[in-house]
C-alpha cells in the first residue's frame, strides 16, 4: 500500500512540475458590457480627432511598434477633426496568460464607430496590459464592412 501511495504522490509531482509553467485563458464574445479599454480607445480617438499625436502615443504600449509616426498621421489626415459621436463594441477577444514574468492580460475588440459627419468606421484594437506596462499594441481604423 505504500508503494502504491509513493508511487502516486511522485506521478503527481512530476505532473504538477510539467504543468505549471503557463497558464492561458482565452474568451470571446463576453457579455453585453464595455471592454476594460473602451475608455482608452475613446480617448485615443480624441487625441487623433484634436491632432494630439503626443497624447495619443501616450496610450501605446511600451512594447508597441516604434514606426507608429507614419500611422497616427495618417488617422489624424482622415479624421480631419471629426469627433466621434458613438463606440458600439461588435466584438471582443480577451486572452489572459500566467507565467514566471506575471501576468498578461490582451484585449482585441472591434468597434463600429460613427464619426460626427454621419461617415461609420470600424476600429480594430489590440490593448496589452502586462508587466512591462499598459497600452494599445495595434490601433487600426477600418473603412468597408468587417
Amino acid at each position: 500500500m505504500k508503494k502504491v501511495l509513493c508511487v502516486t504522490l511522485i506521478l503527481l509531482a512530476i505532473i504538477s512540475c510539467l504543468t505549471a509553467c503557463n497558464i492561458t485563458t482565452n474568451v470571446s464574445n463576453i457579455g453585453n458590457g464595455q471592454a476594460e479599454s473602451t475608455p482608452q480607445a475613446q480617448e485615443m480617438m480624441s487625441a487623433i480627432s484634436e491632432n494630439r499625436i503626443s497624447d495619443a502615443k501616450a496610450l501605446l504600449h511600451p512594447n508597441a511598434s516604434k514606426n507608429q509616426d507614419i500611422g497616427l498621421e495618417q488617422m489624424i489626415s482622415y479624421i480631419n477633426g471629426r469627433t466621434v459621436t458613438s463606440m458600439k463594441r461588435m466584438n471582443i477577444n480577451v486572452t489572459t496568460s500566467s507565467n514566471a514574468d506575471g501576468k498578461t492580460r490582451q484585449e482585441q475588440v472591434v468597434y463600429e464607430t460613427t464619426l460626427s459627419d454621419g461617415e461609420i468606421v470600424y476600429l480594430s484594437v489590440v490593448y496589452i496590459t502586462s508587466p512591462d506596462g499598459e497600452g494599445f499594441a495595434s490601433f487600426q481604423l477600418v473603412l468597408g464592412v468587417v
